[in-house]
């Protein structure tokens, strides 16, 4: 075998003008195809823009103006409830300074129910002094002066003051102080055998503790 053998033959003419006409057959399918469907002038960047003609594109006048009075409710009505809150923060703060008034307030009047109830044992004390000044009957002094002790107990106990005077009774550390201790196997142990200073509550509430002798064995 030759050489020139091996080389593949050059193609015929009429081979040539069928592979042309190929070429030309497939190209309405090509990209030169596509790029011919443009105008010369085109844009090809708005080719996926929204048709205006279709649904979700464009609003119409009508949707616009529907749009803009809708706005506007909102708009008046979002005012409408900023201007409520304003007006609820304002009343709030003034309920917040006129709460804090009213408890000064109270708290520096609190004893004016007590001074009325003891305004009167004043006078009664000073009216028994004045009689007794120069007077020599000590039965005399002692019984206005009894008189006197018993106004002002009830006073304090209109006022809601009571007395812790309860003696023999269990040791109450909430209402006792215990300032002595003393062997007494007459009682139980821990037992309340004297008071030495009266106690007093508030409406309950412990203002000074009894100062009590406590039994021990």
């Amino acid at each position: 075998m030759m050489w020139y053998e091996n080389e593949k033959p050059h193609p015929s003419k009429k081979e040539e003008n069928d592979g042309a006409d190929q070429a030309n057959t497939a190209a309405p399918y090509g990209i030169s195809s596509i790029g011919s469907s443009f105008p010369a002038n085109a844009d090809p960047t708005k080719a996926f823009e929204e048709d205006e003609a279709l649904p979700g594109g464009k609003a119409s006048p009508e949707e616009i103006e529907v749009l803009q009075k809708t706005i506007k409710q909102l708009e008046e009505k979002a005012n409408l409830n900023y201007d409520r809150y304003l007006r609820a923060l304002a009343e709030l703060e003034n309920y917040k300074k006129r709460m804090n008034r009213d408890r000064t307030e109270m708290m520096r009047y609190a004893g004016e129910d007590l001074l009325v109830e003891i305004l009167p044992v004043v006078d009664n004390l000073e009216r028994t002094l004045e009689h007794t000044r120069d007077s020599t009957d000590v039965r005399r002094v002692m019984e206005g002066v009894q008189l006197i002790y018993k106004q002002f107990i009830t006073s304090l106990e209109k006022s809601g003051v009571s007395r812790i005077d309860k003696a023999p009774c269990v040791f109450d550390p909430a209402v006792h102080q215990a300032l002595q201790r003393v062997e007494d196997k007459s009682v139980p142990d821990d037992t309340v055998v004297e008071i030495l200073q009266k106690g007093y509550t508030l409406n309950g509430k412990v203002v000074r503790p009894a100062m009590v002798k406590v039994a021990k064995h």
